[in-house]
Order: structure tokens, then sequence, then C-alpha cells
């Protein structure tokens, strides 16, 4: 026997979301947002520095520095969106 019950708010009767999809949020938007920057960051390396540069040493750490801006941003877009 499973105890599926939900919580409820006492004030409004509304049920209460468990912490764990806030991570979960959390952690696709960041995920999401580092697939984002990776994808940016090739083709602003192609644009930037010329086709065939993709393996040049500041070609890669652009491609890590998008990768964490899109997923800092993913993370926190992530953490403040409210599924309806």
């Amino acid at each position: 026997m499973s105890n599926n019950t939900t919580k409820t708010c006492p004030t409004c009767g509304q049920p209460i979301k468990r912490a764990s999809s806030i991570f979960k949020r959390t952690l696709l938007g960041g995920v999401t947002g580092i697939t984002a920057g990776i994808l940016f960051g090739i083709w602003f390396s192609n644009w930037w520095f010329g086709s065939g540069m993709y393996s040049t040493p500041m070609a890669i750490i652009h491609y890590f520095a998008w990768g964490a801006l899109f997923g800092f941003i993913g993370a926190v877009i992530g953490l403040l969106y409210r599924a309806s």
C-alpha cells in the first residue's frame, strides 16, 4: 500500500510542490543552457576566427566560456520558472 497523499497549504488549499522539482528545473535549465552555449560558441568561433579553426586554444576557451555563461543563465531561468 503506497501513501500518495499530497500536502496542501492550510490557508489557500493548493497543493504544496516538493523541493526536488526546483532542483530538477534548475538542473534541466543548466544542462540546456550549457548545450546551447557550446553550440553558440561553435558558431561564434566559426564567425570570429574563420572556418576550420574549431580546435585552436582560443576557440576551445570560447566554447567553455559561452557554455558556462549560458549554463548559468539557464539555471537561473530554470530556478525562476514555475510550471503551471
